[in-house]
């Protein structure tokens, strides 16, 4: 059989590809179905690779810098990534029961007095609102609010809700045994998937080399390596550098605030400290949420908090970020603020964080492909600050 010119051949994948998409639009319903299946099925796995992702980062620590300096025979050396790979899950769990055991217990005693002290807070407010001469007139509304909720009606609503008949009992009980079920099916698949994969990594790495240079020409596969391997380290850098900036302003927020006697003390540091992974979002809503709590407490307190966390903030945005990231990252302000609001409205929360790695891999690889074309062309850096020059005189002249 005669085989098709490379002029013909790409015709034909250009036609392949329009055919997909066509029916692919055609199919919306069908096509989003199958792939709400197809991620509910690979879910598990997902989660995995996440978790072999944020374990690998500590495990090449210890790999590299502790047991390779303590077993150094050769029968010894097969040791080395087991235990690494214990010990960085043994500090993994170790951290989700010490954020478990702080912050929740916190958040339970928050709400606890949120609910007792509301009423009192509700009553400062209406004082509050009467002082001023601007807002008098609306303190009489407030109050009005105020008096027409029929608590008691709301609380019948909300042990209805939640009692309710021997059948609602059961149905419910019946979803929450099988929703909880199914998450640690999950949860215990994606720990023994991101196991395997962690202890065969090496083996994984070489046979997906051996897959990717099978089907793809040298170039191609090594032009594939090189965005994976530029992915692993933007993704990787980010993590380390935010997550330890991200401790130490927890810790700097924490003396602060047992220095200054700030109730919440350990609850905001913690709060505060993952809140700075969501970028610009997280620390406004951390900061938000802390306010409310130690205003019930006491107003003065709750505005000193504030002033204490903005110049926190600024410390740890200004100087300590920048001497931990360095040049990781190498993002323009423009393009983190344009990612964050792509990747937060298209994938929420998830969307935020990672959208700071993958916009400083597009970056990095649109700048690698316009200084490749601009060399190929023989046009200079110089030659284009001043084309920019002239460009922006003659505006100026018009």
């Amino acid at each position: 059989m005669k085989k098709l010119d490379e002029k013909n051949s790409q015709l034909l994948k250009v036609i392949l590809i329009s055919i997909l998409v066509f029916f692919a639009f055609w199919y919306i319903e069908s096509v989003k179905n199958g792939l709400s299946v197809f991620i509910a099925v690979i879910q598990p796995f997902l989660i995995g690779f996440m978790l072999a992702f944020v374990i690998n980062l500590p495990m090449n620590f210890f790999e590299k810098k502790v047991y390779s300096k303590i077993f150094k025979t050769e029968k010894t050396k097969k040791l080395v990534p087991i235990f690494s790979l214990i010990t960085s899950w043994i500090l993994f769990i170790l951290g989700i029961c010490i954020f478990l055991n702080v912050l929740i217990p916190r958040i339970s005693n928050a709400v606890t007095t949120l609910i007792n002290k509301f009423p009192d807070f509700l009553n400062d407010l209406v004082r509050l609102l009467n002082k001023n001469k601007m807002t008098k007139r609306f303190a009489d509304d407030v109050q009005d609010y105020i008096y027409s909720v029929n608590w008691n009606k709301s609380l019948e609503q909300i042990k209805d809700y939640f009692l309710g008949e021997a059948g609602n009992i059961f149905t419910k009980t019946t979803s929450i045994i099988n929703s909880v079920s199914s998450t640690l099916v999950t949860i215990v698949a994606a720990i023994v998937f991101s196991v395997f994969v962690l202890i065969n990594k090496k083996d994984l790495k070489i046979f997906s080399n051996r897959i990717i240079y099978s089907l793809f020409k040298k170039e191609n596969a090594d032009e594939i390596n090189k965005v994976a391997s530029l992915s692993y380290s933007s993704f990787a850098s980010y993590i380390n550098s935010k997550a330890l900036s991200s401790l130490i302003l927890g810790i700097l927020v924490f003396i602060g605030m047992l220095i200054l006697k700030i109730p919440f003390a350990a609850m905001a540091a913690i709060l505060v400290a993952i809140a700075d992974f969501i970028p610009y979002v997280g620390p406004l809503i951390a900061t938000i949420i802390m306010m409310i709590l130690i205003f019930i407490e006491s107003p003065f307190q709750s505005l000193v908090f504030l002033i204490f966390l903005l110049i926190a903030q600024q410390v740890q945005g200004s100087i300590i970020y920048p001497a931990i990231a360095g040049k990781t990252i190498g993002l323009p302000s423009i393009w983190v603020i344009v990612s964050i609001a792509i990747g937060g409205s298209l994938f929420g929360i998830v969307g935020m964080l990672v959208s700071i790695p993958i916009a400083s891999i597009l970056y990095t690889l649109m700048n690698e492909k316009m200084d490749k074309t601009l060399a190929k062309k023989e046009i200079s850096e110089k030659e284009i600050e001043e084309i920019s020059e002239k460009i922006h005189y003659k505006k100026g002249e018009k």
